[in-house]
């Protein structure tokens, strides 16, 4: 009965990697693909007053599959819902003041009952201890909701990358 045990915990794993490393992704993937263009397009108005916006490609699906596999090999499942940056835009600024500043419209921007984003996390790379000196952001992911007419009810967390 244990080998039983373990044949079952063995077949569930199995099935849970094959829906995040398929059925998740390819839902992801497909979402990603509708929305891509309209994101960035919003985001550009939204933060170009800002910074210097820069458009991102959809991260690759080989990559989001590494990501599932490695990255996140010890998290629950579904495995494939820590994926929050398939979509993605950065804004660059040149002082600390005006990536402040940018950040701020950001949030008030989410503030406005009118806007296609809302506040999913912040993720501040300034304040990790464990990082060098090197590269550091401030992630902020975001709700985006379609507002194309073809696909009402379409929503994806996406990322705004800050950058100095």
């Amino acid at each position: 009965q244990m080998l039983e045990r373990k044949e079952d915990d063995e077949q569930t794993e199995d099935v849970r990697a094959f829906v995040d490393s398929n059925l998740a992704l390819n839902n992801l993937t497909s979402t990603a693909t509708k929305i891509n263009d309209e994101f960035q397009h919003y985001m550009r108005i939204v933060m170009s007053a800002h910074g210097e916006f820069k458009e991102a490609q959809m991260k690759k699906v080989e990559r989001s599959q590494s990501k599932i596999e490695n990255d996140y090999n010890s998290e629950r499942f579904p495995r494939s819902a820590k994926l929050l940056d398939v979509v993605r835009c950065a804004v660059t600024f040149n002082t600390v003041d005006q990536l402040l500043n940018g950040y701020q419209a950001l949030i008030q921007h989410m503030q406005h009952n009118q806007s296609a984003v809302e506040l999913a996390r912040v993720k501040n790379g300034f304040l990790d201890a464990q990082a060098d000196h090197g590269y550091r952001d401030i992630k902020v992911n975001v709700i985006y909701t379609s507002q194309n007419p073809e696909y009402t009810n379409v929503r994806m967390i996406c990322e705004v990358q800050l950058l100095l």
